[in-house]
């Protein structure tokens, strides 16, 4: 499990690639992108807009595996409720100078995300990314 410093996102990353890299497991390159992908997505999303409502900011990140393809990513923050799953899909046009700010990280996580699982439980938001 790796301890994130939403202070030090730079650190936290390099600690998130640095975990995902010595894992005894074989993972392909394009798992690796959207892993890495999803950890700065989730997290540098916690350090610009999670509330912790006055709490110390608790944030953690585990790596697992329930079959040798299967990676599967656990983030849990103590911040205030947030479902990402709830979170609505921005509108997609053919033009990218129109599509608006916000909410595309999101919607690429989805996408790239086999399964993406959400529960709040004692005071914690806990998201299942398997990849």
């Amino acid at each position: 499990m790796i301890t994130i410093d939403i202070e030090d996102m730079a650190a936290s990353l390099s600690a998130a690639e640095n975990e995902l890299n010595t894992l005894n497991h074989t993972i392909d390159e394009e798992k690796k992108y959207k892993a890495a992908f999803i950890c700065e997505e989730i997290l540098t999303n916690l350090a610009r807009h999670a509330d912790f409502e006055g709490r110390a900011p608790e944030v953690t990140l585990s790596y697992n595996f329930e079959a040798p393809d299967s990676l599967i990513m656990y983030f849990k923050d103590n911040s205030k409720f947030f479902n990402l799953l709830e979170f609505p899909d921005p509108t997609l046009s053919d033009d990218l100078d129109n599509i608006e700010a916000g909410g595309l990280g999101i919607f690429l996580t989805k996408q790239y995300a086999r399964i993406l699982q959400y529960k709040y439980e004692k005071s914690h938001n806990i998201l299942k990314v398997v990849l």
